[in-house]
């Protein structure tokens, strides 16, 4: 498994290194379309403030709580090392299909990846890595109109320290190494820039999204479908809102502020906050980002292993929205 992970991550880094590259490996002219058969540009928008969402990013948490505290002493006044997490991601567009007229419009079919590693900062000691891989068919209509519909695998293991050290926490907690949680989502997803219609350009700043999951149980052509260990859990939601403002000048770049919120049947629907802004270096306009930012987060743990258990954190950030 270890040995699969490093590959990916290696193909993943490879990748990332042409994501500001918007064309394609190969386009076919169909009548009055496009199509495009492998390239790095998605018809949908990348989430800032998802803590799950698909991206390259390197982020050091400082955590304020966790139910989880390996022997670190954090909820009684003590010394935590905190966590640095290393979150290689890529998404790939398998085959788009645009107007050759409007090539901004259309639908495309993508596959994403990403592979966060949870580490203890100070020693880098694994605590867990997560494997986060979807299938998505979105489409473009208007420009300011993103739709999406996708099917989310999420896997996740307990890292090396698990198995040889003792956890101190407010909750007792066996670390299982056999537990490995697993899930396989059907997502449907909206993303609205509803001021894009009505003003200038260089105020098209916002962005709205929603998304709506829900597990299906059976199988399909891309395997079994899993919902472990809560079969009966099926419903997630999520919402978030964005802004941008790009300076006049391109070279000095921008501002950036996102605010997401999530809720799974798992947790009984309890509230996930996540919120982050920050400088956006200069690039065109909506393009592929990069971003340096500040984070805070409460809710449930985004190590998947621990889906059950809350923490809290506040995190400094660098990312690429791929």
């Amino acid at each position: 498994m270890k040995k699969t992970y490093t590959i990916l991550i290696l193909f993943i880094f490879t990748a990332n290194l042409f994501s500001q590259d918007t064309t394609s490996l190969f386009k076919i002219p169909i009548k009055n379309w496009n199509a495009q058969i492998i390239g790095l540009s998605q018809f949908y928008p990348t989430y800032l403030a998802d803590p799950l969402e698909i991206r390259f990013e390197a982020s050091s948490r400082n955590i304020h709580y966790s139910d989880v505290d390996l022997d670190d002493n954090v909820n009684n006044d003590g010394t935590y090392k905190g966590r640095l997490v290393i979150n290689p991601g890529v998404k790939i567009s398998l085959f788009r299909f645009s107007p050759k007229d409007k090539p901004n419009l259309g639908v495309d079919v993508a596959l994403g990846v990403t592979i966060p590693a949870f580490m203890r900062s100070g020693n880098n000691d694994l605590v867990g890595m997560d494997g986060i891989f979807y299938f998505a068919i979105s489409g473009k209509p208007f420009n300011w109109l993103s739709l999406r519909f996708s099917k989310h695998h999420y896997c996740t293991h307990i890292g090396d320290e698990f198995p040889t050290i003792g956890v101190r926490s407010p909750i007792d907690y066996d670390p299982n190494i056999s537990q490995l949680p697993v899930r396989d989502d059907m997502v449907i997803s909206v993303a609205v820039k509803p001021l894009q219609p009505f003003v200038h350009p260089k105020w098209d700043i916002l962005q709205v999204y929603t998304d709506i999951g829900f597990f299906l149980p059976g199988g399909d052509f891309l395997g079994t479908r899993q919902n472990k260990p809560n079969q009966g859990a099926y419903m997630h939601y999520q919402g978030g809102i964005e802004l941008e403002y790009y300076f006049p000048n391109k070279y000095i770049g921008g501002l950036f502020l996102a605010g997401n919120v999530s809720a799974y049947q798992n947790n009984a629907f309890a509230p996930n906050i996540s919120v982050m802004g920050g400088y956006i270096f200069p690039q065109d306009r909506f393009k592929k980002r990069l971003r340096i930012g500040y984070q805070y987060y409460n809710g449930r743990k985004t190590e998947n292993q621990f889906y059950n258990r809350k923490e809290k954190y506040t995190a400094l950030f660098i990312a690429i929205d791929v």
